[in-house]
């Protein structure tokens, strides 16, 4: 995951917890991700969330379909996101007018979204301020 990628609002996971990004700084020729007030972290520490069944829950998405072959989330009025359960996985990612745009990861699930609505995708199970991943 590279610091390009990133944007005001993104959850990763910084020392095994559930952080937000809520700035960038240049500091000693590098490139700092803020995660609180206080906090500025190295880039390269930084990891991104893996997109799960659970994550799509929290997201407000509902499971609509499942088959053999795939698992599909709907986000009620909006979007979808189809898990491909082959070995190909030609048939995965964010649906958009019949494409499938790749994206593992929440921040990407979360740019996506925000690009196309101009709105956060928002986390209905409310966080902990820092919720330990499994």
């Amino acid at each position: 995951m590279e610091a390009t990628e990133l944007r005001l609002n993104n959850l990763v996971i910084y020392e095994d917890e559930i952080v937000p990004v809520i700035g960038m700084e240049n500091k000693h020729n590098g490139l700092f991700v803020k995660i609180d007030s206080f906090t500025a972290v190295d880039q390269r520490k930084l990891k991104p969330i893996a997109l799960t069944a659970e994550w799509f829950s929290k997201l407000g998405f509902k499971e609509v379909y499942r088959s053999s072959t795939r698992v599909r989330f709907d986000l009620p009025n909006f979007c979808r996101y189809d898990f491909d359960l082959s070995s190909n996985k030609i048939l995965e990612g964010f649906l958009f007018f019949g494409n499938y745009i790749k994206c593992t990861h929440l921040h990407q699930l979360q740019n996506i979204y925000f690009t196309l609505t101009g709105e956060e995708l928002k986390v209905e199970h409310n966080l902990t301020q820092k919720e330990i991943v499994a």
